[in-house]
């Protein structure tokens, strides 16, 4: 049954993923008019991309309502998969993480709330409690980081973990910061034993999270 929610959800997802990460394409670069057919870009390394956001998708959806039976949470924890995959996309090819997607997961979470608001009327002060703690220390470690290091973590990391915050909570941020930062650190050392990266290179930080995150979801009943 909660295929049939989740299916559509998902696929409308990762659909509009690919018209945000090919819209010069779509819009025929400035040109007045919709050209539909670039909404895919047709390289096999893009359309496995696509693949796998949609089995994440469906997979996150899967798991956490398997957990607890509440569509409305798994929703949630789904769209959050969706969002962090072109943020880790456009990390990986440019190490950057657009400002519009990071405003679109608090707009988005501003929607679940309201739903929240209405469908768990007495545990939102709950929620929202855990959220901003969430908030505060996923945005907060990384804030500290990107001024620390400054070469090594961008503002945008920050970003990027405060709305794994509010859309997580506290302890689901905690997790999710455990298996990313791992997932990371096994990363780092197989590129510095392969010699495809020296110690004074950076890596981008998103595509581990949306591992790391994913991780936390699939194996977090919390």
């Amino acid at each position: 049954m909660w295929l049939l929610v989740c299916v559509p959800m998902v696929l409308i997802c990762t659909i509009l993923i690919s018209c945000y990460l090919q819209k010069d394409r779509v819009y025929e670069d400035g040109k007045s008019g919709i050209n539909i057919g670039n909404i895919i870009a047709m390289k096999p390394s893009y359309i496995l991309f696509l693949a796998v956001v949609f089995v994440l998708g469906i997979v996150a959806f899967g798991m956490q309502y398997n957990y607890f039976e509440e569509y409305i949470k798994a929703s949630k924890l789904t769209f959050l998969i969706m969002l962090l995959s072109p943020i880790a996309y456009i990390d990986y090819k440019s190490n950057s993480i657009p400002n519009e997607l990071i405003l679109t997961g608090f707009l988005a979470r501003l929607v679940f709330y309201v739903i929240e608001m209405f469908s768990k009327n007495e545990a939102i002060l709950e929620i929202f409690i855990s959220d901003m703690k969430g908030l505060l220390l996923g945005g907060g470690v990384f804030l500290i980081g990107a001024l620390v290091m400054r070469n090594a973590i961008g503002m945008g990391d920050a970003k990027m973990y405060a709305i794994i915050g509010i859309f997580m909570g506290y302890y689901g941020t905690i997790i999710s910061l455990m298996f990313s930062l791992f997932v990371c650190f096994i990363a780092a050392i197989g590129l510095l034993a392969m010699r495809k990266k020296t110690r004074k290179d950076t890596i981008p930080l998103a595509p581990f999270v949306l591992i790391g995150t994913f991780l936390a979801i699939f194996l977090g009943n919390y």
